[in-house]
């Protein structure tokens, strides 16, 4: 889609009809704004007789709008415009076959010049832009060149968005919820299986002084027990005058929980203010803190983990703290930074307002561990620059050492999220939260490639990667385009979430049950969107379906057989006004 930062009117004169478009291109991002308008109106002048209300001038519209906005599987590399925001602050690709606008990917670090640049860890990228400046926000899958692969938008702006292992079968788990001003979420998380179609649905079995507690977004996982793991946050009463508070306060208190999904039976809850103090946070209160609406989030939890002895790791934003519990009574065996710390912190391993802590490998003696260093936040700033970290654990003499710094392209701060996740090829990916990067690291810590996707209120809050097989049980989609002049008909194919196509096939057929269905062409899937064009004169048939093939060349799903006559034709009357506006636009531009 193209962007103007101030508003655009062309004028189009098709034929003796005379009829006028007025496009507005609006300052709000991702907005366009068509009007129609008479040109007497806009040219009072004017004694040309106009036919305003033609049937060409809808479809005129209709295909200047796709001309322009129409940009399915695009990305772009080191692109200036993309970078400076020209091209609008939240570029997005949209398709003929699917109202899906993913974000459009800018590889600011493209892979083909990473020097001796070891392979790239397999599977697709698991993102979720969010954002004002994101058109639809929500969970997507894409694949490593930024095609989606997968439109989850049906669920709305969503944090937590990774694939688990339930009941053996691997599944994706995203939150679904209310974000609220404070930074925190209220909501379900659900499972999908490899059909995309619902599991489960649950939240939080906590209550509060206010009331029931739901669900919130930074952490959602399912553990090897088949339970899951949540994060939640509930006001509480508290005297805060020993962090110069109020004396009759409140807290946004952090929580965790451990939930039986079928019977949703609490199996294990911590509550923060009930084990940290709230002397041991680096975040104030300032002016806060005195009633409900301004609970004071002096914890900030933002990721669980269980391990296999049943204690978990938690992160703490705001007390720059990793804690690791006891899984049977929640005391804290051991804190990892912070003003407290129970290990020596070697050179360059401190950390401040993190995100996403993980164990990689552990044993009793030593251990390795990613997390995400944000170093800042919304008006202060510990560090140069945010950071992806590999740190190693040493239980025996209870210190923590650098094994491998992720630094970002250029260098800067992210003010919230982010993650870090090892790939098994020994790689890492790591998601830059706040700022709208995604990159890929060797083992040594030396950038293969970044994408950039989005430039203005962009963010996701983790990058993931995953191997996953996605079998949706809907039809592909098919949406046609026809041309009179030449006579050339496009059929336009997708089936979101479908991972195992290798090509389509297009089908023609006398009728909409497809009886007698004659194969006429196939060709290699070609990103989210594949386009398949024919000439009308050599298969002119009343209906169109497509099919999707997959690798021992077996039938995955057929769409419906869709009428020609329904194509969006472009005439010389409507090609003529698309002309015109492609170069009043350029020009303009």
């Amino acid at each position: 889609m193209l962007f103007y930062s101030t508003s655009l009117i062309a004028i189009f004169a098709t034929d003796n009809d005379c009829a006028a478009y007025y496009i507005g291109l609006s300052t709000r991002f991702h907005e366009l704004i068509l009007f129609l308008f008479p040109p007497p109106l806009l040219h009072p002048m004017s004694s040309v007789r106009c036919s305003f209300y033609s049937t060409f001038i809808a479809r005129g519209l209709v295909l200047c709008l796709f001309l322009f906005s129409v940009r399915g599987d695009s990305v772009l590399f080191r692109s200036n415009e993309y970078s400076i925001g020209a091209l609008g602050y939240g570029p997005f690709q949209s398709y003929f076959s699917a109202n899906y606008t993913p974000a459009e990917w800018n590889f600011v670090v493209p892979v083909n010049e990473s020097a001796s640049a070891p392979s790239l860890s397999t599977g697709y990228i698991f993102s979720a832009p969010r954002g004002a400046s994101v058109l639809r926000q929500g969970a997507a899958i894409y694949d490593q060149t930024g095609s989606l692969i997968w439109d989850g938008s049906i669920y709305g702006q969503t944090l937590s968005f990774s694939v688990v292992t339930y009941l053996n079968e691997p599944h994706i788990i995203v939150w679904t919820g209310t974000a609220t001003a404070a930074g925190v979420g209220s909501g379900y998380d659900i499972l999908l299986n490899s059909n995309y179609e619902l599991v489960a649905n649950f939240t939080t079995n906590l209550t509060g002084e206010t009331g029931q507690t739901f669900a919130d977004f930074h952490e959602a996982q399912i553990t090897s027990n088949n339970t899951a793991l949540m994060t939640a946050y509930q006001p509480k009463s508290l005297d805060l005058s020993s962090i110069q508070g109020p004396e009759q306060g409140w807290i946004l208190d952090s929580a965790m929980q451990e939930l039986n999904i079928s019977s949703n039976e609490a199996l294990f809850t911590w509550i923060a203010s009930e084990h940290v103090n709230i002397t041991e946070c680096y975040n104030t209160p300032g002016t806060g803190g005195g009633s409900v609406a301004e609970a004071f989030d002096y914890f900030h939890i933002n990721s669980i983990e269980k391990d296999d002895v049943g204690n978990y790791l938690i992160s703490s934003r705001h007390c720059w703290t990793v804690y690791y519990l006891d899984g049977t009574n929640g005391d804290i065996l051991w804190k990892m930074g912070g003003k407290n710390s129970s290990f020596s912190m070697g050179n360059g391993t401190e950390f401040s307002w993190q995100h996403h802590a993980r164990w990689v490998e552990k044993n009793d003696t030593y251990a390795t561990m990613t997390l995400f260093d944000n170093a800042g936040q919304f008006g202060q700033q510990q560090e140069q620059m945010s950071r992806g970290l590999h740190l190693g654990v040493d239980f025996t003499n209870m210190t923590v050492e650098l094994l491998t710094e992720l630094l970002p392209w250029n260098q800067s701060i992210s003010q919230s999220q982010g993650s870090v996740q090892l790939q098994p090829n020994g790689n890492f990916l790591v998601g830059f939260g706040q700022l709208p990067w995604t990159g890929e690291y060797s083992p040594d810590g030396d950038l293969l490639w970044t994408t950039q996707f989005g430039v203005g209120d962009v963010e996701s809050y983790r990058a993931l990667r995953y191997n996953w097989t996605g079998t949706p049980t809907d039809s592909p989609s098919i949406e046609l385009v026809s041309s009179s002049k030449s006579n050339l008909l496009s059929a336009h194919a997708s089936w979101n979430g479908a991972t195992e196509i290798v090509k389509w096939e297009l089908y023609g057929a006398s009728d909409s049950s497809g009886s007698s269905s004659i194969s006429l062409y196939n060709k290699t899937k070609d990103g989210f969107e594949t386009t398949i064009t024919v000439s009308t004169v050599s298969n002119s048939y009343s209906h169109y379906a497509v099919r999707a093939i997959g690798r021992s060349n077996q039938v995955l799903g057929t769409s419906e057989f869709v009428s020609s006559s329904s194509a969006l034709r472009i005439t010389g009357r409507t090609a003529l006004a698309v002309l015109s506006a492609c170069t009043v636009l350029i020009l303009f531009y």
